[in-house]
């Protein structure tokens, strides 16, 4: 036991930690509590080397919605700059909440464009009172562009159905303080809106 611990401090001496490139290492600072950093890529482009820094939690502590960086890895230039797609990334004709989506919290090249995928998992989608937190991935091109959005999970919201109240004071409906009750309730479930109702004279 005593031979094993006066080698210890031998063995130790030779198992130090070091970074290949010392010298010519860069550090890239960014926001904290916007979760700078979580996720990075590099990115080769006619434009140079980049190294893409995820901020899942940019916007903090007004909202979540997340960005990604660029950093460039020739100087002069040692400044990252943040590339602003949280208010480009949207899906049409939908009704979506970005406001803690996290986008940037995965980084991944696309071998196809050149360009790079970063998606947001908390992105969600409304369908009345309902939310789907399916998540959205963007196409991003070498040169920085949004190409798209899409959500692999992307739910159908359901089409327009009939409601009919018919108040004739019969005294049919009873007790009426309860069926109003639930009829108040029920409308507020309703997504409704200039484009979402239909409306049909009674004949």
């Amino acid at each position: 036991m005593r031979a094993a611990l006066l080698l210890l401090p031998g063995i130790l001496g030779c198992c130090v930690a070091y970074n290949v490139g010392l010298p010519e290492a860069r550090v890239f600072s960014g926001p904290s509590d916007a979760q700078f950093g979580y996720a990075v890529q590099q990115l080769i482009n006619p434009k140079g080397n980049w190294l893409l820094v995820g901020s899942p939690w940019s916007g903090f502590p007004d909202n979540r919605m997340g960005d990604v960086y660029r950093c460039p890895l020739r100087p002069p230039a040692a400044e990252c700059e943040k590339l602003n797609l949280q208010a480009a990334v949207s899906i049409p004709n939908v009704t979506e909440i970005k406001s803690n989506m996290s986008l940037g919290l995965t980084l991944s090249r696309n071998a196809g464009t050149g360009g790079f995928l970063t998606c947001g998992p908390l992105w969600a989608q409304q369908c009345g009172s309902q939310y789907y937190t399916t998540g959205v991935c963007s196409d991003v091109s070498p040169d920085f562009r949004l190409l798209g959005s899409f959500s692999p999970a992307l739910q159908t919201c359901t089409s327009f159905i009939d409601v009919v109240v018919v108040c004739d004071e019969s005294n049919s409906i009873y007790p009426w303080v309860a069926v109003k009750n639930f009829l108040e309730k029920f409308v507020q479930g309703l997504d409704i809106g200039p484009s979402k109702t239909q409306h049909r004279p009674r004949r």
